[in-house]
C-alpha cells in the first residue's frame, strides 16, 4: 500500500510540473513582446534591470522560471524544453514503472527506500531522455550546418554581406539550424551590435561548429579580407570533424553491439531455462539463496554494462 500511494503521489506531481510549464508560455510571450518594444520606446520593465541581451530568445528570466528551468535550458540549448520535458517525463515515469517491476520480479525487499529508488529512475529516465533529445539535435546540427556555410559562401562570393546572406539562409534552412539563425538575426533586427549577438548566440549554444562559424564572421568584421575563402575553409573543417566523430563511431559499432548482446541474453536465457529446467528457475525465486545469487547476477551484469557504456562513449569523444 505504501508503494502505491508513494508511485501514484509521484504520478500526480510529474502531471502538475507538465501542466505548470504548459501554462507558462503566454507569459512568457508577452514578456518578450514588451522587452522587444523597449528599444523602439527607450522604456525599460520595472524591476527589470537586467534583461537578458537576446530580447527574442525563449529563455526566462531568473525571477520567473527559477534555477531549474535555468538549467534546463543552459544543459540543453538546441532543445525547446516546453516540447521536449512532457515526453522526457513520461519516459522517466515508464522508466520508473520498470524499475519497480523489475524490483518485484527479483523480489527485492519492500520498505522505506523503495520510493526514494523509484523516484531516482523517475529523474534518470527523464534526464536520460533530455540527453538522448540533445544528442540527436546536435547530430542533425553538425550533418546541416557545412551545407549552411556552403550556401553563405556562395551569397558572400554574388556581394551579399555575411550577416545579411545569414538572414536570407535562415528563411530556408532546417530545424535545427535555423532557430539559431533566426535568434541571432533577431537580435540584430532589433538593435544590438553584431559581436554582442555572435558572442552571446556562441555562448548559448555551445557547441563547437557554431563558436568556429562566429569567431570566423567577428575576426573577418575586425581584421577585413575575403570572408568567403574563410567560410570556404571552416565548410572543409566541419566536414573533417564529422567525418572523424563518424569513424570513431563506427570503430565502437563492435562495442555497442556487444552491449546490446549481453543486455538481453541473461532475459532470453531465463525464459529459455523456464521450459527447458524449471527447477533451476524454481530455485532461483523460491529460495533465499537463490534470491541472493539472483540479485548478485543482476547487479554484476548491470554494473558491467554501465563500465563498457562509459568505455565506449569515452572512446567516441
Amino acid at each position: 500500500m505504501f508503494m502505491i500511494m508513494g508511485a501514484a503521489a509521484a504520478l500526480l506531481a510529474c502531471g502538475a510540473v507538465a501542466f505548470a510549464l504548459s501554462r507558462r508560455g503566454d507569459k512568457a510571450f508577452r514578456l518578450r513582446l514588451r522587452r522587444v518594444s523597449e528599444p523602439l520606446t527607450g522604456n525599460r520593465l520595472a524591476g527589470d534591470a537586467e534583461v537578458d541581451a537576446e530580447i527574442f530568445r525563449t529563455v526566462q528570466s531568473r525571477a520567473q522560471s527559477g534555477r531549474f528551468w535555468q538549467l534546463v535550458q543552459t544543459r540543453y540549448p538546441l532543445l525547446d524544453p516546453k516540447r521536449s520535458m512532457p515526453r522526457a517525463i513520461a519516459i522517466g515515469i515508464g522508466a520508473g514503472a520498470v524499475f519497480w517491476g523489475a524490483m518485484m520480479v527479483l523480489q527485492i525487499p519492500s520498505g522505506w527506500w523503495t520510493v526514494p529508488l523509484v523516484g531516482i529512475a523517475v529523474v534518470g529516465g527523464v534526464a536520460y531522455a533530455m540527453s538522448s533529445f540533445q544528442s540527436r539535435q546536435v547530430t542533425a546540427f553538425t550533418r546541416q550546418f557545412p551545407e549552411t556555410i556552403d550556401q553563405i559562401v556562395r551569397l558572400s562570393r554574388a556581394g551579399v554581406p555575411a550577416l545579411e546572406a545569414i538572414a536570407v539562409i535562415s528563411e530556408d534552412s532546417q530545424p535545427p539550424v535555423q532557430p539559431i539563425l533566426r535568434t541571432l538575426c533577431d537580435g540584430l533586427l532589433a538593435g544590438l551590435d553584431s559581436d554582442t549577438a555572435l558572442r552571446t548566440a556562441a555562448a548559448r549554444v555551445r557547441l563547437p561548429e557554431f563558436t568556429l562559424f562566429t569567431s570566423v564572421i567577428r575576426l573577418q568584421r575586425r581584421s577585413g579580407g575575403s570572408i568567403s575563402a574563410a567560410f570556404a575553409n571552416l565548410s572543409q573543417t566541419l566536414r573533417e570533424r564529422r567525418s572523424s566523430a563518424m569513424k570513431a563511431h563506427a570503430s565502437t559499432a563492435q562495442t555497442r553491439l556487444t552491449l546490446l548482446v549481453l543486455s538481453v541474453m541473461p532475459v532470453l536465457v531465463l525464459i529459455g531455462q523456464k521450459f527447458v529446467a524449471p527447477k533451476s528457475i524454481d530455485m532461483l525465486f523460491g529460495t533465499d539463496q537463490g534470491t541472493n545469487l539472483l540479485h548478485w547476477g543482476v547487479g554484476l551484469i548491470v554494473m558491467g554494462l554501465l563500465t563498457a557504456k562509459f568505455i565506449a562513449s569515452r572512446i567516441e569523444k
